[in-house]
């Protein structure tokens, strides 16, 4: 009896992938960074077969190359074969290869061959082909360096403490290291108390953020790293936005956004926190709004696509989403013409080719930046300060796609609190700062349209902390503009100055500082955002006012000497956190906050875990730290001119 014949088939195509790509492979492909190649095989005669498939990789000419195994298994049916887009919009259409990382370095890559067997027998089957498949090259690339704040907050309607989830952490580190342009993630976290009474808004935790990231610059952290603040959405959504629209590297631009389970109708992975916070990032890494899906039309004229869409044909771009086992996420196709670009308020949001470039871009612009930020030109060297610290057309797309705001399609839900813990300390002074003319870090919110702010948080800081004169930004309405993004010049035509006041009678200070609006205004919003500056203040400041349009609107006016801290002993907290509480030689006043930072190096480096307290109780989260570390914390009181500080150590997790 004579055997059947063999299924045939033809390598149709073959497209390496990491985040989205075509296949003239026109997106770059990072070194390190997990690598899929997607073979396109179909059936060209003979029976219907389960096949797995194989792929030599080499490196160069010489190589004798690496065989590697499909992870998965594709059935080809000569009578039903199947047009190559929708093949690549379905990850389980193509046989899919994982470059070993050892393949990734910088340097070419060539498919040179591949072969097909039957996943039942074994057998290798017939394949017609062409000659090798295609050769692409690695670029290396800097890593995105982030550090996330989970923001706490206790409300009475719903009552309640609300806390950000570790996944919602996890799911955005995951989400930026297979979406964004980088092969590592250089990220740190820790859940800290919001200062804003809730319900609060993105620029008060903005403000917070700001003024946490310049005591962390101060004590001699990378300024390279951005500053993400996560709010759980139990107690009510906060809408997410950035503290401005950088068009040069600024990496002190802060952002945050809301985290939860909502599925918006489309994801359903049980977090929205990672998308949601890659768009806000993305805004503090010089990105703009579409404007197809309901957001402000900042980059109508420039974004390739239509309706916001990843590609304008089905043979183009297709994005790919490389999964993550550890949150069990399989590889997923995202076909071009279905999902939308991350910085859309669209449904299926993803990152097009488009952001991808412009954001790789940027980070290679920040990389170049020194870990020191240099002193404003022109500035006097002061002492040292307080804190010393060891497109292709195709056919239309959807007339409309879905989305909108997040906030306004929001559905309540409910978390549940956790009960206290405690833990024990030993205490220790730290010693004073210097008595010299300080650089403080002075971050504010103000009210362009209204002509009304506040100054939040007033802090010494090192030299460490100033940075150069941001370079202007871009208008909502794609024009030029000064460094707070508004249209008629700097803070769009309405001066914003700090008067620093002396009291030894020199004549005051008047600095010009850019008002950084935030990123998700619409065009009938007030002008909000926020004065984030590093100033020297001169040998004996008095106070500090806020002027908008000519008129003072707020003054910030320092508290005496600081107090001392006397003694710390443990105190309940939430779960998963450390209580402390402080005792100071004196009551708080007017004018006098305090911060807290924790170290697990013996004090080389710190991170600030809390800035603008008032309450003598720390809770610190214990999430940040690994079993049997070793953490000293670090108070700082202080009336916004000077400090004093105090370190506890040796508090084991």
């Amino acid at each position: 009896m004579t055997a059947p014949a063999p299924t045939h088939a033809v390598w149709d195509a073959t497209e390496i992938t990491q985040s989205v790509q075509d296949l003239q492979h026109r997106v770059a492909l990072i070194a390190g960074k997990v690598t899929v190649i997607r073979v396109y095989v179909s059936g060209s005669s003979g029976p219907a077969a389960g096949v797995r498939g194989t792929v030599t990789l080499i490196r160069s000419a010489t190589d004798p190359g690496v065989k590697v195994t499909s992870v998965n298994t594709i059935a080809l049916d000569p009578d039903a074969a199947q047009e190559l887009a929708a093949r690549r919009a379905d990850a389980n259409l193509s046989l899919n290869f994982i470059v070993p990382p050892t393949l990734t370095a910088e340097g070419t890559l060539t498919v040179s061959s591949v072969t097909l067997s039957d996943a039942l027998t074994g057998a290798v089957l017939p394949l017609g082909a062409t000659g090798a498949g295609p050769t692409v090259r690695f670029h290396t690339g800097p890593p995105l360096r982030i550090r996330v704040l989970g923001l706490r907050y206790t409300t009475t309607d719903p009552p309640g403490t609300f806390t950000p989830r570790d996944l919602d952490f996890t799911a955005l580190v995951s989400w930026l290291r297979r979406a964004y342009p980088v092969a590592t993630v250089i990220s740190s976290h820790a859940v800290i108390e919001a200062t804003a009474t809730p319900p609060f808004t993105c620029e008060d935790t903005n403000a917070q953020l700001a003024a946490i990231r310049n005591l962390d610059i101060s004590a001699g952290a990378d300024r390279r790293t951005h500053y993400v603040g996560q709010v759980a959405d139990g107690g009510f959504f906060l809408r997410g936005c950035s503290s401005g629209l950088p068009v040069a590297a600024d990496p002190s631009v802060v952002a945050s956004s809301p985290c939860g389970s909502a599925p918006f109708g489309w994801d359903f992975d049980g977090t929205y926190g990672d998308w949601y916070g890659g768009h806000e990032l993305g805004h503090t890494l010089g990105r703009l709004h579409p404007g197809f899906c309901g957001e402000s039309a900042d980059d109508l004229q420039n974004y390739p696509f239509q309706s916001g869409q990843l590609a304008d044909g089905p043979d183009t771009f297709v994005g790919f989403d490389v999964g993550d086992p550890a949150l069990n996420l399989p590889m997923k196709a995202k076909p071009g013409m279905r999902w939308h670009d991350v910085m859309t308020y669209c449904d299926r949001q993803w990152m097009s080719s488009y952001t991808y470039e412009g954001i790789r871009r940027r980070l290679i612009a920040e990389d170049s930046l020194v870990a020191g930020a240099p002193l404003p030109e022109g500035a006097p060297e002061p002492a040292p300060a307080p804190l010393t610290v060891v497109p292709v057309a195709g056919p239309p797309g959807p007339a409309g796609p879905a989305g909108g705001r997040p906030d306004e399609r929001f559905p309540k839900l409910a978390v549940t609190p956790a009960p206290p813990q405690a833990a024990a300390t030993v205490l220790r002074a730290a010693g004073a700062a210097p008595e010299a003319e300080p650089f403080v870090s002075v971050v504010g919110t103000v009210n362009l349209s209204r002509r009304e702010g506040d100054i939040r948080f007033v802090n010494p800081v090192t030299p460490l902390a100033a940075r150069p004169t941001p370079a202007a930004q871009p208008t909502r309405t794609g024009g030029t503009a000064g460094p707070d993004g508004a249209a008629a010049g700097p803070n769009g035509g309405t001066e914003v100055v700090l008067r620093i006041r002396q009291t030894d009678g020199a004549p005051p200070r008047e600095i010009p500082v850019a008002v950084r609006l935030a990123s998700e205004l619409g065009p009938n919003d007030d002008r909000t955002g926020l004065v984030d500056t590093v100033v020297p203040v001169g040998a004996s400041p008095e106070a500090i006012e806020l002027v908008v349009g000519g008129q003072v609107v707020d003054t910030f006016r320092p508290g005496g000497a600081p107090p001392a801290l006397r003694a710390a002993r443990h105190a309940s907290a939430e779960a998963g956190a450390f209580g402390l509480a402080l005792d100071f030689d004196r009551g708080p006043e007017a004018g006098q906050t305090f911060a807290a930072q924790v170290s697990t190096d013996g004090g080389a480096t710190w991170q600030t875990i809390g800035v603008g307290l008032r309450e003598p109780l720390v809770q610190v989260d214990r999430g940040q730290f690994r079993p049997g570390d070793q953490v000293q914390l670090r108070i700082i009181t202080t009336n916004g001119f000077t400090s004093t500080a105090s370190d506890i150590q040796q508090i084991q997790v």
